[in-house]
């Protein structure tokens, strides 16, 4: 499947006049180097098939990307006749980039090739909550022993992609407000980008993992869908014609925090009422727990496991677990069934936290999601449990950050700092 957005953007480049020939060269060469990446193994027949453009232009284009370790010839098509045309693909270790994710208590950290592989990995304690006034140094410190210990040499590295909890303005490279971390206005990228001599891009945990989902996961197939993530908190990425939805200030979709009952429970954010209190680890443990008659308990006072021992209970018959899940699903269908009548996806894709399990709340969930969706807004809708969260996969998709950056558009926004 080919992006919207570079296929629109090498239509600009039929249009542009004779003053643009740079930008035209290098719009063929994104082009080209896309095609290569969505339908690898690929000839240069069949690019030329793809893209309209000349076998001549081709051959001079992906010559470059050979001579350049972008690109690499890997066997050849099955003939019909005549000479056999060499299959190209993306030259793994062409490149590389790093991705790290932010705890509250630690840092993962990755290397991954042009592929999306992690090729080396290392997890270090952190102590970044609270602490904002440290955290540039800590973190450069841990990079730099990281990068140190990685067989990848430096010079081969992009940049790095760092992933974190709360509202990120991607564009300012700023921590605007994360309750998790107990940070509020932290400057991360520029002064990152100083320390550590590369390109460093920030954005919250939610938009990294859609970044990596529509490179090299379930939404590559989609042009539009969201991705939600049930966890500590509840996480929201919309993807609109291929391209992340930032909002006007790059800090948009929060949907942890859209009002559900403004009487009710108090989120950990300190508004009362958020989603979020009732679909995450802590919002299902508190439903047990108004099902018991017990007090409730904080979001960092429940660990995940908890929430698995409680599906586990389901199975061996406590009806007040089955009820939480089922009550769970409900609210977390009335949420969805909004994002459907305003987004009108494709597919909704599910994330959850390992050691988190959805499935008992998966049927009322999807029972409230068709009565509340208006009209046609979800006809051919999928809905897909997709459990590769882990802590290596939020790595994984900080370092896709990087990867987006490489292959896009010349003529797209990217999520370089602003100047």
């Amino acid at each position: 499947m080919i992006d919207v957005t570079m296929m629109e953007n090498w239509k600009m480049y039929q249009a542009a006049g004779p003053m643009d020939r740079k930008m035209m060269r290098e719009l063929n060469q994104n082009l080209l180097l896309n095609l290569i990446r969505i339908h690898a193994p690929i000839s240069r027949p069949q690019l030329k098939k793809l893209s309209g453009l000349s076998l001549g232009t081709i051959l001079g284009i992906t010559g470059l990307l050979i001579e350049q370790q972008l690109v690499t010839e890997k066997g050849v098509a099955e003939s019909t006749g005549g000479r056999k045309a060499e299959l190209l693909e993306i030259a793994p270790e062409g490149r590389y980039v790093v991705g790290i994710d932010l705890r509250e208590h630690d840092i993962t950290g990755v290397v991954m090739n042009l592929h999306g592989n992690v090729v080396y990995t290392e997890r270090w304690a952190a102590e970044l909550r609270n602490n904002a006034a440290h955290a540039v140094e800590i973190i450069t410190a841990g990079v730099e022993a990281f990068l140190s210990r990685s067989p990848v040499p430096r010079q081969k590295l992009l940049g790095i992609g760092c992933g974190l909890s709360g509202a990120v303005n991607a564009r300012t490279g700023t921590s605007d407000d994360s309750w998790i971390l107990g940070w509020h206005n932290v400057e991360l990228a520029r002064p990152l980008q100083e320390r550590l001599h590369m390109p460093v891009f920030i954005d919250n945990e939610m938009n990294c993992r859609a970044s990596y989902t529509k490179l090299y996961g379930v939404g590559q197939q989609y042009h539009n869908f969201l991705l939600v993530a049930i966890g500590r908190g509840l996480g929201l990425a919309v993807v609109i014609r291929d391209e992340l939805f930032r909002g006007a200030h790059g800090i948009g979709a929060e949907f942890g925090h859209i009002p559900f009952d403004t009487e009710g429970r108090q989120c950990e954010c300190g508004n009362q009422g958020c989603l979020e209190a009732y679909v995450s680890t802590h919002g299902i443990f508190n439903t047990y727990q108004q099902y018991r008659a017990l007090p409730f308990m904080q979001a960092g006072e429940v660990d995940v496991s908890a929430i698995g021992e409680l599906a586990f209970q389901v199975q061996q018959g406590d009806e007040l677990a089955l009820e939480t899940f089922q009550r769970t699903g409900f609210f977390l269908g009335v949420g969805l069934s909004t994002l459907v009548n305003l987004f009108n996806p494709e597919c909704i894709i599910l994330n959850y936290d390992d050691g988190l399990r959805i499935e008992p709340m998966f049927e009322p969930m999807k029972a409230t999601m068709q009565q509340h969706i208006f009209s046609q807004l979800g006809r051919d809708l999928n809905v897909i449990i997709d459990p590769q969260t882990m802590i290596l996969h939020r790595a994984q998709g900080a370092g896709s950050l990087v990867l987006q950056d490489f292959f896009a558009s010349p003529l797209s926004g990217n999520g370089r700092v602003e100047k």
